[in-house]
């Protein structure tokens, strides 16, 4: 196997839960040389203390001295390590830490490895299903592929993937939903490997209304970037309809001439249309070449 660094992110996840999930990692990478546990506290309450993880053997730890968010705790690690593969986890008891080690056994095949939340267990609370389908639906088309898990927390990817997206990454939850969609519509290999998905131990910091929209936005942005066409296109054809509707069907049959508001909805057609032919040239003459790690 090859060297491997595991980034926790921490912020106020309950203290024998963090040291549960760490000890798990552990035990999966027990008889693996190169592994590195990077623990990242995120500006954790003052009286929150990991003393015991500060200190301990194999753990490399960092803490931010203010709240960043999920996506820079993540960028920190990442920077903090050196190793070619990079596997991340949630510290909250969700996610089967242990099988960290299955997605790493498909490195060598893959440029991503995502765990996707699939598996028997599945306590993804009932408010959040619909959302998250909905989400997976919307990336799919942007995608061009079917997308069955958009932001999951467990996945292993490459060192070279993360700074070839650096830019990209936001500093909160978006962090998973842009890797896996500038992963897929980058051209990268990605695999799923079905998990479980188990209660979390503790209150979500995550706002279902706020950041739900923040993850669409982010999937919108992305879709522009990667493939322009698929946003432009429905919005052109959309237009278009308009126009032909209320310049042919209405305003001719009724009074002989098509209106200005018809013609100003062709014309926006066309432009619009214009625009992601555009982004199309500029998408497909953009190389994709390996990022040198930021600075």
């Amino acid at each position: 196997m090859k060297r491997l660094d595991i980034i926790i992110p921490v912020y106020n996840e309950r203290v024998e839960v963090v040291e549960s999930t760490v000890a798990a990692v552990k035990r999966a990478f027990m008889s693996v040389e190169g592994v590195t546990i990077i623990v990242v506290d995120d500006g954790s309450d003052r009286e929150y203390d990991l003393a015991s993880l500060k200190t301990e053997e194999g753990i490399v730890f960092v803490q931010h001295e203010v709240n960043r968010g999920y996506g820079a705790a993540l960028k920190t690690g990442i920077l903090k390590g050196c190793a070619p593969w990079i596997g991340i986890t949630d510290a909250d008891g969700t996610y089967p830490v242990e099988k960290l080690a299955v997605l790493a056994k498909d490195m060598d095949e893959c440029d991503m490895v995502v765990g996707i939340r699939t598996g028997k267990v599945r306590e993804i609370p009932w408010s959040r299903r619909f959302p998250k389908e909905l989400l997976n639906r919307f990336a799919s088309y942007l995608a061009g592929m079917r997308i069955r898990d958009l932001n999951s927390g467990l996945r292993v990817f490459s060192r070279d993937l993360s700074y070839y997206l650096w830019g990209l990454f936001p500093s909160r939850y978006s962090f998973t939903s842009t890797m896996t969609m500038g992963a897929l519509m980058g051209g990268f290999r990605v695999r799923e490997v079905p998990i479980d998905y188990y209660r979390r131990a503790g209150e979500s910091s995550i706002r279902p209304i706020r950041d739900t929209v923040r993850f669409f936005t982010t999937a919108l942005r992305l879709g522009l970037l990667f493939s322009p066409m698929r946003v432009f296109g429905p919005t052109a054809a959309f237009l278009f309809a308009l126009g032909v509707g209320k310049g042919f069907i209405r305003d001719y049959f009724s009074v002989g001439y098509i209106g200005n508001l018809a013609v100003t909805l062709l014309v926006g057609a066309l432009q619009v249309l214009m625009l992601g032919l555009l982004g199309e040239l500029i998408v497909h003459s953009r190389s994709l070449k390996r990022r040198d790690p930021p600075a």
